[in-house]
């Protein structure tokens, strides 16, 4: 059974890594010389390094896109579109990419402005077929540089999390539930595979990532020209399970890549030598207010994470309810002033209560979604951006 390499370069100077980690995978497959290459890092909010952990290093950008200018690339383009329904000009500018990127030669694309194609999805569990931007067909090259981080959704995000960033932000608002997200990003990567993947563990997020972890310094670069290889490794480094996460599961099942663990070569540091502890996601499912109690039915993690923000503003005097999730048993001997009716599971459930129980209808604030990314943007990343004068 043929091995596959995965290399694991121990480095906090980027420039440095990117070059020893080409070293070591070596051959490659492809070329780089003459060729066209798309980097697709994740560039998923605005925030630089120094405030949040929770993008590619925009030096990591620059040293890849370095290397490759070096290497005789004709042109090398750096692409993503952002969460939230942010613009990625807006986030290349106050990330710093944009300006690492025209340091560096670099050519800077916008994902959710540019045109589209689509891509037939061979047995698709998700999708028969998915819209990923056209510069995937113009570029002869993709270099996936992902981010290592935990998430709330899919415990670790890596190589296969960081392909969703190729599905349009309308189509990718449905998948932030549960373990569907995981079957869709493994559609996306029958229909999109990465020459090259890179995985930034310099500065990873451990916790309640993928977007308000906590930074865990690892000074880690992992790379292969596999996914699923890939990923094992890095989860493993994170000191997780290989086969914990339902995405390196499902790309064992389909032959993504790699068939099994034996597979693997590690070059470079032994993986026991950089092998972390990183704190897993920790749903807050009792509310830090004792004036605040949630009333579950049941419910997926799009809706888990999002409970200590509900409701946005908490008054002593007052007593609250959340009803989120289905076929709640509602203590109907409580006397509550405000009843949170949140996601669309919970929106119905409300309507059974006020069914049965009519007085409690002006009590009802109704939040809507599946989950609801809309109202939980303007309750977290809008203030941020309002904190520091960008909206």
């Amino acid at each position: 059974m043929e091995r596959v390499k995965v290399s694991l370069v121990k480095t906090f100077d980027p420039y440095e890594g990117v070059r020893k980690t080409m070293d070591l995978l070596r051959p490659l497959n492809f070329s780089i010389k003459g060729s066209h290459v798309l980097l697709k890092p994740n560039l998923c909010s605005p925030f630089p390094p120094e405030d949040s952990p929770a993008i590619t290093h925009p030096d990591l950008i620059g040293a890849m896109v370095r290397y490759l200018r070096e290497e005789g690339a004709r042109k090398v383009s750096v692409g993503d579109e952002p969460v939230w329904g942010l613009k990625s000009r807006f986030c290349y500018e106050k990330s710093g990419v944009k300006q690492v990127d025209k340091k560096e030669g670099g050519d800077l694309v916008y994902f959710e402005e540019g045109k589209r194609v689509i891509k037939k999805v061979p047995q698709g569990r998700v999708y028969t077929s998915i819209s990923v931007p056209a510069i995937l067909d113009e570029a002869d090259v993709l270099i996936n540089l992902p981010k290592m981080k935990t998430s709330i959704m899919t415990l670790v995000t890596l190589c296969f999390k960081n392909l969703f960033g190729l599905a349009a932000f309308r189509d990718r608002k449905k998948f932030h539930r549960g373990i569907d997200l995981s079957y869709a990003l493994i559609d996306i990567a029958k229909a999109v595979k990465p020459h090259l993947n890179l995985i930034d563990g310099i500065i990873a997020m451990e916790g309640m990532g993928a977007h308000s972890g906590t930074p865990y310094s690892l000074g880690l670069l992992i790379g292969s020209q596999d996914m699923t290889a890939a990923d094992i490794v890095g989860t493993q480094v994170m000191g997780f399970n290989p086969l914990e996460p339902v995405t390196n599961q499902l790309a064992l099942k389909d032959g993504l890549g790699i068939k099994g663990l034996e597979q693997i070569e590690i070059v470079g540091e032994p993986l026991e030598k950089v092998k972390a502890v990183m704190e897993r996601p920790i749903f807050r499912l009792v509310h830090s207010k004792p004036n605040v109690d949630v009333i579950p039915g049941g419910i997926c993690p799009g809706c888990m994470s999002r409970v200590p923000r509900i409701p946005p503003k908490v008054e002593a005097e007052k007593q609250y309810a959340i009803i989120i999730g289905k076929r709640v048993r509602f203590p109907k001997e409580r006397t509550f002033d405000e009843i949170w009716c949140f996601g669309d599971c919970g929106v119905e459930e409300c309507k059974r209560l006020v069914a049965r129980y009519p007085h409690l209808k002006g009590k009802m604030k109704i939040v809507r979604g599946c989950p609801p990314l809309d109202w939980w943007r303007g309750q977290t990343i809008d203030k941020e951006l309002k904190k520091k004068g960008w909206l």
